[in-house]
């Protein structure tokens, strides 16, 4: 099983951040409205799940385009199912190997909806942890979901639906919750110029090699959700006590690789922009 423990430099310094929850301004999955939480989205553990991006606005005005916000035209995401991902303890921020927690990936077979809000719709598939889907053993999984040829109109709510399978949890493991980060971009305007603070709005917590500008930059706050264990089915071993929480973010290599789209900041015009990634272009 390949580990889940490099760049435990960057997962210190994730330690050192505070992390918001799903406020309404920001792009977020949509909570659940169960009975018991009304502001998260708690999935259970080894379940198939239906769930939705929530845009509630466009990106933020500059007087660049005379103080109004501009429209969504295009969406990126990256999940957190790399084996480069970055997983600790909630309580202690000590880094964890997802392997000894988890039965597959945090996020498996995620699968964008048809929707209404973007013509075109890709998935980019990279290599994850080896995990069981239907009897076989894969290697390869999708890790983001491109969106182009959208306009949502500032003032409306956008709403992206997709799927995704989550793990369960090792019956000799402590861990109770497993908090899914995601790096969602907006991007507005098809300029690299970086004097215009409405281009994009990037949810992605920190920056990262590409993603330096902190204008367009939500430093310290995620797009996230909940996987959370089934504790009558699969009760916490003896001297776990409460247990505890752990939580999983994609690298920088990997929001750096996967979250930009061509023609928009922070890629180029150029043809070929993301290498063998070439679904990427607007």
């Amino acid at each position: 099983m390949v580990k889940f423990t490099k760049h435990l430099a960057v997962i210190a310094m994730l330690g050192t951040m505070m992390f918001s929850g799903n406020a309404m301004a920001h792009t977020t999955v949509m909570s659940k409205n169960t009975p018991t939480q009304f502001s998260t989205r708690d999935e259970l553990e080894g379940t198939t799940a239906f769930n939705w991006f929530s845009i509630p606005h466009g990106c933020a005005s500059s007087h660049a385009h005379g103080g109004k916000n501009q429209s969504v035209r295009a969406q990126s995401v990256v999940f957190p199912n790399g084996a480069d991902s970055l997983a600790e303890r909630t309580d202690t921020k000590e880094p964890v190997n997802l392997a000894d927690h988890l039965e597959g990936n945090p996020v498996m077979s995620a699968k964008p909806a048809v929707n209404g809000l973007f013509k075109k719709i890709r998935t980019l598939k990279g290599p994850v942890p080896p995990f069981i889907s239907h009897g076989s053993e894969l290697t390869e999984d999708v890790r983001a979901f491109v969106f182009t040829h959208g306009k949502l109109e500032d003032g409306l709510l956008g709403v992206v639906p997709w799927s995704a399978s989550f793990p369960k949890f090792k019956s000799n493991s402590c861990v109770t919750a497993l908090t899914v980060y995601i790096a969602i971009a907006n991007y507005c305007t098809n300029s690299s110029n970086e004097q215009d603070d409405d281009r994009a709005d990037i949810w992605i917590g920190r920056l990262t090699e590409k993603y330096n500008d902190p204008d367009v930059v939500s430093v310290d706050f995620w797009p996230y959700l909940r996987v959370v264990r089934d504790l009558e089915k699969n009760p916490l071993p003896e001297g776990c006590g409460k247990g505890f929480e752990i939580g999983v973010y994609p690298s920088d290599e990997a929001i750096d690789e996967f979250l930009p789209i061509t023609g928009y900041w922070p890629a180029t015009n150029g043809k070929g922009d993301h290498g063998k990634h070439d679904n990427h272009k607007q």
